[in-house]
């Protein structure tokens, strides 16, 4: 089982957990999350070398639970728990904004069980009235069913291409944008592609978001942050915006790129260099003092890594030292 699968079904026990109003364990569950979602290593293998609980907030009463789920693929506790509640926290957990103390509050006061229930709440106009919602988080809450409820394709690269480009030739006619390109499978230059990931470097970000999401044909703005914003294209694709600083670029293009399994190798070459390397350095473990940043070639000599183009980060053959 892979520690994404792990961590979702220790979040979704914490917040059953809290539901119940059951005291310290919710936040027991989510430390042990937590400190998986910071891992490079797959929590499988460290659990047949024998260092399951050197893992931090690994107990004797969690790593029994972990233990189950690795063996397994499931989790008996975890099923009790949802006969127990019966409260779909892992759906509504994917409707950004609404985390667990939301979902707690939703289910006490107006019995929110699912997402459905939740719409239905919020169509009937309760939702507004709970304290610390109101009616922005009911228009947030909407978009983000919409997104759920729409199941996002895979498109032929050469039918996104016109779009991409069109995307790169908006932004840079903005003063505020310094530097951008567009991350993800499209870099890699994958023969389908589920969304765009615009990367920017601005020192402006306000102004490139705003920019952003007015460019034209977009049915739908997604979430607007500082440095983040989704968007939805006419034709139903989404793309994601990222601002990041000049000196972060090459960190963040490397990172943004991908793929995943090419990120963990790297990212384990860091470590054991006694280095950590994420979407914003290539940095020392202990004095955090950056090694490299600014180019992914320059992060690629640190680490000893003969420089790989995006379109051949997918195989495991192409990356040499």
């Amino acid at each position: 089982m892979k520690n994404e699968e792990l961590i979702r079904i220790l979040n979704a026990i914490g917040d059953l957990l809290d539901i119940q109003d059951v005291k310290y364990k919710p936040e027991s569950y989510r430390k042990v999350a937590r400190a998986i979602e910071g891992m490079v290593e797959e929590v499988f293998d460290e659990y047949k070398a024998g260092r399951l609980y050197e893992i931090p907030g690994v107990g004797e009463h969690i790593g029994k639970k972990i233990e189950e789920i690795l063996e397994t693929g499931r989790s008996s506790y975890y099923e009790q728990l949802k006969k127990e509640v019966n409260v779909d926290v892992e759906a509504l957990r994917q409707i950004p904004f609404l985390g667990p103390k939301k979902i707690k509050v939703l289910y006490k006061q107006l019995n929110v069980r699912s997402v459905k229930d939740l719409e239905k709440a919020i169509k009937q106009r309760k939702v507004r009235e709970l304290p610390g919602f109101g009616l922005k988080t009911e228009e947030t809450f909407l978009d983000g069913i919409a997104v759920l409820k729409f199941k996002p394709k895979r498109y032929p690269i050469a039918n996104i291409v016109p779009i991409a480009n069109q995307i790169l030739r908006s932004l840079k006619r903005f003063k505020s944008v310094d530097k951008v390109e567009i991350a993800g499978s499209f870099r890699r230059k994958k023969a389908t592609v589920k969304d765009l990931d615009v990367l920017i470097v601005s020192k402006n970000p306000d102004a490139v978001v705003k920019a952003f999401t007015s460019m034209k044909g977009i049915s739908k703005v997604l979430a607007r942050g500082i440095t983040k914003s989704v968007i939805r294209l006419e034709n139903g694709m989404h793309v994601d915006l990222r601002v990041v600083k000049a000196n972060q670029w090459g960190a963040a293009l490397m990172y943004f790129t991908g793929t995943k399994d090419f990120n963990i190798y790297v990212r384990k070459l860091a470590l054991r260099k006694g280095w950590t390397l994420n979407e914003y350095a290539l940095s020392e473990v202990a004095t955090k003092k950056v090694i490299a940043s600014k180019t992914e070639k320059a992060i690629f000599s640190k680490l000893g890594l003969k420089y790989v183009e995006p379109e051949n980060r997918e195989e495991r053959k192409n990356w040499k030292t």
